[in-house]
């Protein structure tokens, strides 16, 4: 009689655990997924941001020969980190989380950027071509300029951020006054150089280098 009461327990007890080992493995398994979706994504925007990184390097070049064209870059979708974010912050740590919404919020703000320099360039390109006033036109195309200096280096940014998340994803920490920092400083220095390189020697190039991109409409009379 004891030796079943035995058995009995030690089923139930078997049971138990195998049901809490199947629950923890399904919870592992959805967090890993989770995890992976993330950094997945990251990887794809890192490869998209090339495209509008380019997209703004020749913007800078056109804006250098006193031009400027009415387009932006399309937007970088995140829909695996707003659809899931929420899901997977409990499975990542303090970094993690303030690296992802670092990040992302970046990207929001790139992609907010982007639609406002659509929608100046779309409304000033129509205004110069109706009202060709020099001087109205190059006062245009310098804060075009600036808007576009203003995106190749939120674009840039987001890419550093994200390498930088990428060769630690288990603990990429965010410091102040630290390594991360310093490097993060130097690097924006060095970018602020970059951009002023690009200005400087596409005042060499002729605008008839951009004809077979862009229409010759782009430039202003300048």
């Amino acid at each position: 009689m004891e030796e079943k009461v035995i058995i009995s327990l030690i089923s139930v007890a078997m049971g138990w655990l195998l049901a809490q080992g199947t629950v923890f493995f399904k919870d592992w398994w959805a967090a890993r997924k989770l995890r992976t979706g993330l950094l997945t994504e990251l990887e794809d925007i890192q490869d998209q941001l090339q495209r509008v990184i380019l997209i703004h390097s020749r913007q800078l070049q056109i804006f250098a020969l006193k031009g400027m064209e009415p387009t932006a870059s399309l937007p970088i979708q995140n829909m695996f980190f707003k659809q899931n974010f929420k899901d997977a912050f409990s499975h990542l740590n303090r970094s993690q989380r303030i690296s992802y919404q670092l990040i992302h919020a970046s990207l929001e703000n790139l992609n907010r950027k982007n639609e406002d320099l659509a929608k100046f360039a779309e409304k000033s390109y129509e205004d110069i071509k109706l009202k060709p006033d020099d001087q109205r036109t190059l006062a245009t195309i310098d804060v075009w300029g600036d808007r576009v200096i203003a995106l190749y280096k939120t674009a840039m940014d987001v890419r550093w951020h994200i390498a930088y998340h990428l060769r630690d994803p288990k603990s990429p920490a965010f410091d102040l006054m630290g390594p991360m920092h310093e490097s993060y400083v130097k690097y924006e220095q060095e970018l602020d150089q970059e951009v002023k390189g690009i200005i400087e020697k596409a005042k060499n190039l002729k605008k008839e280098d951009f004809e077979k991109i862009y229409d010759e409409k782009t430039f202003s009379k300048g």
